[in-house]
């Protein structure tokens, strides 16, 4: 059930303070810009499962965990970004505890390159979704590239590299999907990329920001010469419901 954007507005973080909305960027999306792409209550909100799989909850509380535990199937499994690690539940089984440095940028540099870059459509997916399986960006679903605008790179006809935008906040977009088919690697087509989805962000007013592994040190370089800083060090949780 989808609730009014009223009863979901203005929600403190995990810890009960208020903070940052990008402390808590899923929820936030999911109870504002990017409602019409989730399912939930006001206590737990999740992505559709064809478009990504993300989930946040209000507050690290038993009651919040209760309202998760519908909308993740037996099978199924969520991911959720928060600034503290994610407590041991009843409900729950944590498979994936990493940490991820949260980027934003205020500029950008250009792009190293002239290049042909496309706006890709609903009618690129498959190959987009090809492109996810060779290069292993992160999760990418079937109508993930509806979540924002997505640009591509071919050679000879082929998708080869790509970026997009996936959640979004007021004031905020998120930039995602940045991958190239490793045997078109080092030739510069993600730093171009993310310039080009990065520079868009910024002309409409917003904030771009990323998450990066905090162990994926070359990315992380890469960013920080496009114009991106480390905002903060997030955790990462992927959960699935208990047996």
């Amino acid at each position: 059930m989808t609730l009014p954007h009223t009863v979901l507005a203005a929600v403190p973080s995990q810890t009960g303070v208020e903070s940052h909305p990008l402390d808590n960027v899923i929820w936030h999306a999911l109870s504002g810009r990017q409602i019409h792409f989730s399912l939930g209550d006001d206590r737990a909100r999740r992505y559709t499962a064809d478009v990504a799989p993300f989930a946040a909850i209000r507050d690290f509380s038993p009651a919040s965990f209760a309202s998760l535990l519908p909308l993740v199937p037996r099978g199924d499994r969520v991911g959720m970004f928060t600034v503290t690690p994610v407590p041991q539940t009843e409900h729950f089984e944590i498979l994936v505890a990493k940490t991820t440095h949260q980027m934003i940028a205020t500029r950008v540099a250009g792009p190293m390159r002239r290049r042909g870059v496309e706006r890709l459509d609903d009618s690129s997916v498959p190959e987009m979704l090809t492109l996810v399986g060779e290069s292993q960006p992160g999760p990418f679903a079937a109508r993930t590239n509806q979540l924002g605008d997505y640009v591509g790179i071919r050679v000879d006809g082929q998708l080869i590299a790509m970026t997009g935008e996936r959640m979004k906040i007021d004031g905020f977009t998120e930039i995602s999907a940045v991958c190239t088919h490793p045997d078109h690697r080092r030739h510069g087509y993600a730093h171009d990329l993310v310039s080009t989805v990065t520079q868009a962000v910024l002309d409409r007013g917003e904030r771009p920001f990323l998450h990066v592994f905090s162990y994926n040190l070359p990315a992380i370089a890469l960013y920080e010469r496009l114009g991106y800083t480390i905002r903060r060090t997030m955790h990462v949780t992927v959960l699935a419901a208990k047996s």
